[in-house]
């Protein structure tokens, strides 16, 4: 049910992710800074979630992560509502700060998740989530494309705010509650945001692995601001095929994903961080052969793309939480939320200030340059995780 729900979700929300230049540009054509506005409105809800993130992780290790799953998707279908009547580039902007402070449905399923999951099998059920989010990124794109090819932007937002509220009600009657955990959680230790970087014995590690985190989602972020525009100009895309192509990548995460998490759940610990650091140099080359203007060519490069995000982030934060108490999970992963947030952000925020001064082509390789001071941190963690006593227990298993 998780699976299904945060799938919709994700939907919902990336049905518009890469539409956002075009939209703005159609509610104020006479603006002439379409590529900063569309850049300041995507990381909007990702500054602001970046912010509250590790709030909602202790308030879910506290009272329980079903409310805050709950609060994430109403607050997804409250603001989406909002946005279908929007009239101008400033209330989409209020509307999406909104959106930052009151969703974060991916930090909040994957909280619940952890919290209800084997502990042998993390890094399978983390894939299998990550699975669901690249299935959502596949279905969104491509039936915003439709939507707006038949219909118009403002279709996009009506459906997702529908289909947030089918999700709540879904949640709340058929997916399992962890008060039961939460509630000992509660007696036994007070609520303190301080403490996450500091129960574990692997602190240095734990701080690696969030600068890892960091790097990949600047990565990953920086084209977001340009690329419907990079496919308008240079491939002549429809709304559909620039929905197809920004999809591809999602075909790839659906499908690795669960698979790098059973990979991961068998490898010994201490190697993890070298495989990842392979995988980060091949997904900078993937965004140099970004730079060709054949349709076809380009969506399969961004499959391939999408093989490597199955691995990256996922089995990142797998291993951050295989470091940290059970009654501090929660907080880790709200921090490593709101690292990837703000990693995202940093991303839009170059990505819009790179195509100002420069080109698209200047993009892309900053982008790829990114990927590979990532494997040279993930070779450094690699080398610290060794020289520590980190327990094998996934080994063992």
């Amino acid at each position: 049910m998780l699976w299904w729900c945060q799938l919709l979700a994700i939907a919902s929300m990336e049905m518009s992710e890469p539409f956002w230049p075009l939209f703005l540009r159609q509610l104020s054509p006479e603006s002439e800074n379409i590529v900063i506005w569309s850049a300041v409105i995507y990381g909007a809800p990702l500054f602001v979630s970046g912010l509250v993130a590790p709030y909602w992780g202790a308030l879910g290790d506290r009272y329980g992560h079903k409310k805050m799953v709950l609060r994430a998707s109403l607050g997804l279908a409250l603001t989406q509502g909002l946005l279908y009547f929007s009239s101008s580039l400033w209330e989409v902007l209020v509307y999406r700060l909104l959106q930052g402070a009151l969703a974060g449905i991916i930090t909040a399923v994957l909280c619940l998740a952890n919290s209800l999951a084997p502990q042998e099998s993390r890094s399978t059920v983390i894939g299998q989530l990550t699975s669901a989010t690249a299935a959502g990124a596949i279905f969104g794109p491509l039936l915003g494309g439709i939507l707006i090819q038949w219909l118009s932007f403002t279709a996009l937002f009506g459906v997702a705010s529908i289909t947030c509220l089918i999700i709540t009600v879904l949640l709340m009657w058929r997916v399992s509650s962890d008060d039961k955990d939460c509630n000992l959680v509660t007696k036994t230790f007070p609520l303190k945001l301080d403490e996450g970087m500091t129960v574990s014995r692997y602190t240095h590690l734990i701080w690696l692995f969030l600068s890892v985190i960091f790097l990949l989602q600047i990565a990953k972020s920086i084209p977001s601001s340009f690329f419907a525009l990079y496919t308008e100009e240079y491939l002549v895309a429809t709304p559909f095929f620039t929905g197809l192509l920004f999809s591809a990548a999602g075909v790839g995460m659906m499908f690795s994903a669960p698979y790098w998490g059973k990979c991961f759940d068998r490898l010994r610990s201490g190697n993890q961080p070298l495989l990842l650091a392979l995988i980060a140099s091949f997904a900078s080359l993937c965004y140099l052969l970004h730079l060709q203007t054949e349709w076809l060519i380009l969506l399969i490069v961004r499959f391939i793309w999408g093989l490597c995000l199955g691995a990256m982030l996922p089995m990142v934060q797998a291993l951050m939480i295989s470091m940290t108490e059970q009654r501090q999970q929660g907080l880790l992963i709200g921090r490593a939320q709101r690292t990837i947030k703000l990693g995202n952000l940093a991303g839009v925020s170059v990505g819009a200030l790179i195509l100002t001064y420069w080109d698209y082509e200047a993009g892309f390789s900053v982008a790829a340059s990114v990927y590979l001071l990532c494997s040279l941190v993930l070779f450094i963690t690699w080398d610290k995780l060794n020289r520590s006593s980190l327990p094998e227990a996934s080994a063992e298993q």
